[in-house]
């Protein structure tokens, strides 16, 4: 597996949900904890992703 793949995708998947937190809300603790926990559900959704790729292709 590429290194440099997973050290670009995280901070812009960080980035992404941070820009989107910040159109819905306007405060920041607010827009913080839900870029936190969006962050969180997506690396989940992307790890269980590509695990069950690895399975079937394996």
């Amino acid at each position: 597996m590429d290194l440099s793949l997973i050290t670009q995708a995280l901070p812009l998947t960080a980035i992404v949900c941070l820009v989107y937190c910040a159109t819905r809300f306007e405060m920041p603790e607010k827009i913080l904890r839900s870029a936190l926990v969006m962050f969180g559900k997506t690396i989940l959704f992307l790890g269980c992703a590509w695990l069950l790729l690895l399975w079937v292709s394996g």
